[in-house]
């Protein structure tokens, strides 16, 4: 049902194939997998972010079917021991350099764009699922909140480590968590900059299904095939709960401003910490992964329409 990286259910045609990942689609569960793929650095790039924003339209757009047909979308990466690393922080550096702006608030719009498109369900009533096997951190643990649910393996970390770096999480996390969580254990994940175990989580009620080391895929099969039956009633169900505390677009953008206006303002013993992180995440992405992730080729994807 969800295939092992690099697997097909329904090959892309080769016109429109991903470069950043993989797409797996199965019309006997209405099941679309996403899976980062290995040849890239596991964090939000630029780039990975403009593909996915074309094949979010492209999933909204009914591509995989006529309506009705797409009932799930697991998002998962193929990275070993690596769910995602965030945000991409050279990235962020070279735009504070620069004092550019307009490029930081177009990229944290298209992180909110994904974080909505994720918790609505693509607007279509669409169950999102993270499929979380690793290491889940900044912008990465947004993404996993925004999904309906979260599968988590048992050796996966999640944090928010960016408050170390006088930077909030500034893509929708805070509202999703404000909503969720009561003061201490917002407090307690959003302020303390501390990694937590999925354990952890799981008693927070953010964490829906643990399963072993290297059982992820199939628990997450098995959560998928015991609603699958009843999956009409179960959507309604979830429809009700999520309307008590909706979030618009709109929501998910609010902070944005601010945010770009905080990453800005980073001191220079800020950006010193800054150098020091990118050195890890790009150390992390090396040592956590099969071969070193070179640098992503250009897009062969086409603009949509």
């Amino acid at each position: 049902m969800i295939m092992p990286p690099h697997s097909r259910l329904e090959e892309t045609p080769p016109s429109r194939a991903p470069t950043r990942y993989a797409l797996d689609f199965d019309d006997r569960f209405g099941v679309l997998a996403l899976t980062w793929q290995q040849d890239c650095p596991p964090y939000f790039s630029p780039d990975l972010l403009s593909d996915m924003a074309r094949e979010l339209s492209a999933i909204q757009s009914e591509r995989f079917g006529p309506s009705g047909a797409l009932r799930y979308f697991v998002l998962r990466s193929g990275h070993p021991n690596i769910f995602s690393l965030g945000g991409d922080l050279a990235f962020f550096l070279r735009t504070i350099l620069a004092r550019d702006r307009q490029a930081l608030l177009a990229y944290a719009t298209q992180c909110a764009h994904l974080m909505h498109a994720l918790h609505s369900g693509f607007q279509g009533g669409v169950t999102t699922i993270a499929l979380v096997q690793g290491a889940c951190t900044g912008g990465g643990f947004e993404a996993a909140l925004a999904c309906n649910y979260i599968v988590a393996e048992r050796h996966a970390r999640f944090s928010f480590p960016e408050i170390q770096l006088g930077i909030f999480p500034g893509m929708g996390a805070l509202p999703l968590l404000a909503r969720r969580l009561g003061q201490r254990d917002y407090e307690e994940v959003c302020h303390s900059g501390r990694s937590f175990s999925a354990e952890a989580l799981a008693d927070k009620g953010l964490i829906d299904v643990i399963a072993d080391t290297g059982q992820g895929e199939q628990a997450a099969n098995a959560w998928i095939r015991k609603r699958h039956p009843a999956f009409a009633s179960h959507r309604e169900m979830a429809a009700v709960r999520q309307a008590r505390a909706p979030m618009s677009r709109a929501d998910f953008e609010a902070s944005l401003p601010r945010w770009v206006d905080v990453v800005l303002s980073l001191d220079q013993r800020r950006l010193a910490m800054l150098s020091l992180a990118i050195q890890k995440q790009q150390a992390e992405s090396r040592s956590r992964c099969i071969a070193p992730a070179p640098p992503c080729p250009p897009s062969n994807h086409p603009q949509p329409g």
